[in-house]
């Protein structure tokens, strides 16, 4: 299957086999040159999506596995350089366990980005499986978790992931565990 551009121009093109996306689905600039490549497997994407610029270089390389998003991620410069620093996930506590029962944990970026939401989860299997995780209320790139005393087991850490939005218009993803003092928390 093949979509264009009002002027003619392939758009994208998509392989089907038994009405199920295969192969990798391609999307093009206006001028023709590949903008970007998703390979799909019985109409999910899985692999390595590649995203290019006009000059033909590659811009990304994003996984996905079973349709949803692994860490596996990469951008480069127009001139083929591999970006690095990328902001972590920084924490702080306020520790009201004693007084309230309150455990509370900020979250932020360390450059201070207020591109991001935060989710609290883990991956599973290696991949974002986005029923599995919990929004957390982020407002001006911060985010707050407020735990409480309970009289159950609770766990000894929680999953912090990061949906960042980079200068390159992409999502990275970035994980942090936090460790828990206490065990009773939830």
């Amino acid at each position: 299957m093949k979509s264009f551009y009002r002027g003619g121009q392939v758009y994208q093109t998509f392989w089907y086999e038994n009405g199920l996306r295969e192969d990798s689905v391609r999307w093009y600039y206006l001028e023709g040159q590949l903008f970007r490549s998703t390979p799909y497997k019985h109409d999910t994407a899985d692999g390595i999506q590649k995203q290019y610029y006009r000059n033909g270089k590659v811009k990304a390389r994003i996984g996905y596995s079973k349709g949803m998003r692994t860490p596996l991620f990469e951008e480069y410069t127009q001139r083929g350089y591999l970006v690095t620093g990328y902001p972590e996930i920084s924490v702080s506590v306020l520790d009201e366990y004693k007084t309230s029962g309150t455990y509370k944990i900020n979250l932020e970026l360390s450059d201070k980005s207020k591109k991001v939401t935060f989710y609290r989860g883990e991956f599973t299997d290696g991949r974002l499986d986005t029923t599995k995780y919990e929004l957390i209320e982020t407002n001006d790139g911060k985010g707050i978790i407020t735990l409480k005393k309970t009289t159950k087991q609770g766990t000894s850490q929680t999953g912090v992931i990061a949906r960042i939005l980079t200068p390159y218009g992409n999502i990275l993803l970035k994980y942090k565990q936090i460790d828990l003092p206490y065990s009773d928390l939830k």
